[in-house]
């Protein structure tokens, strides 16, 4: 079974999300927690906001669909162990991660009114900054400079991919 998560390269699929999920957990089961027990000081607004459960349902649907492309686009090109620069990965160096933190948990918190969803994807968002180094360092052993010009050109969560230069 080990065998399906390494590329040809010898890169482990798994790398650190992992180990980025267990951090998150802890803020996501309390946001589903409280969810569930209907805890008020939850809310962002008072009452639920119609507007923004059907922002929050089209942002839950692009989130899902660009996780969904992600993950067909990584589980094709993975194994091979080439550099996936393309597709969502020109706009994020880290898109599965991306999806949740930009889409899909602050999605879920604008249909629930639940500021605690937002604290995941906070907390998701630091954890990928410092525990991705250790996936940077490796990815930067394996293809070296290809790997360099990615780095400087596309952002760690996110970037526009028309801009150069990012600052996250």
């Amino acid at each position: 079974m080990k065998q399906f998560f390494i590329s040809a390269s010898g890169l482990d699929a798994r790398g650190v999300g992992p180990r980025i999920m267990l951090a998150t957990a802890p803020v996501l089961a309390a946001a589903i927690f409280f969810e569930i027990k209907s805890a008020p000081f939850t809310g962002i607004v008072p009452g639920k906001s119609s507007e923004a459960i059907i922002i929050g349902w089209i942002w839950l649907i692009i989130g899902i669909a660009a996780f969904a492309a992600t993950m067909a686009q990584f589980i094709s090109n993975f194994p091979k162990g080439e550099l996936i620069t393309t597709g969502m990965f020109a706009c994020s160096r880290n898109p599965i991660y991306s999806c949740w933190i930009i889409f899909i948990l602050p999605a879920t918190g604008m249909i629930c009114n639940n500021w605690i969803f937002f604290a995941a994807a906070l907390v998701m968002g630091i954890a990928t900054a410092f525990l991705v180094r250790e996936e940077e360092a490796q990815l930067l052993k394996c293809f070296g400079r290809k790997y360099y010009e990615y780095k400087k050109r596309v952002g760690l969560i996110f970037s526009f991919p028309l801009k150069s230069k990012n600052a996250f």
